[in-house]
């Protein structure tokens, strides 16, 4: 019996460190000051430029899966976070470029660091306290900076619920690539084109700017046919 009862609980001790070690944590969320601070806050040489081509980024969507952009369309990609004030006083117009061209170009308001976190110090600041902005304070707008894919997650569909935003939202991934590669600014946009290719970029998103681009991009397109 002895035997027996052993046996047994090395069967389980076995099974239960076995799926402990299948269960791998969430790759934290990698922070960083963005280089446009060094900058006096210009973003615009920072990233990919205006003619170059977007490279592969990886994303992920609100429910927690990988997800790649369509290649062969036109895309707007618009970054922002929750606590950016002035990612929420474009909200209005992004939801506008989106619904005006939903057809005919892939519109995603990309979620990024979060660029005022209450908690911890904020990407856009060499200050080690937290840049709390009057916007922030006087709309009662607090969050943390999510150190994973899954808080990130949360702070996004609470983004959604609270600003009702019509736009596709999608995530950066852990290591930050969108912000990274396109240029480390907390409301940057690019349009990009059917091959690829930057067609614009903005350090800071403007409606009207980018609303001629595709526009012009649209009716090129057209043209072509």
């Amino acid at each position: 019996m002895n035997t027996l009862g052993n046996k047994f609980n090395i069967f389980w001790i076995g099974l239960i460190f076995s799926l402990a070690c299948s269960r791998t944590a969430p790759e934290p969320i990698e922070f960083s000051i963005s280089q446009g601070v060094l900058n006096n806050m210009d973003f615009t040489s920072l990233g990919i430029q205006t003619g170059q081509h977007l490279p592969e980024i990886l994303y992920y969507t609100l429910t927690g899966e990988k997800f790649e952009i369509e290649a062969n369309t036109t895309k707007l990609l618009i970054s922002g976070s929750y606590t950016c004030d002035i990612t929420r006083g474009n909200l209005q117009a992004i939801d506008w470029l989106y619904m005006k061209y939903k057809d005919e170009v892939d519109i995603y308001l990309v979620n990024t660091l979060e660029a005022h976190p209450h908690n911890s110090h904020s990407p856009y600041s060499m200050n080690e306290e937290p840049w709390l902005v009057k916007e922030n304070i006087a709309s009662a707008i607090a969050a943390e900076q999510p150190t994973t894919i899954e808080e990130r997650i949360d702070l996004a569909e609470k983004w959604i619920k609270e600003s009702g935003i019509q736009a596709p939202l999608i995530l950066d991934g852990p290591k930050n690539g969108f912000w990274n590669l396109v240029g480390q600014a907390p409301n940057m946009a690019i349009l990009v084109s059917t091959d690829g290719e930057v067609l614009l970029k903005q350090s800071w998103f403007e409606m009207e700017e980018m609303e001629e681009a595709i526009d012009i991009q649209l009716q090129q397109m057209k043209a072509d046919k």
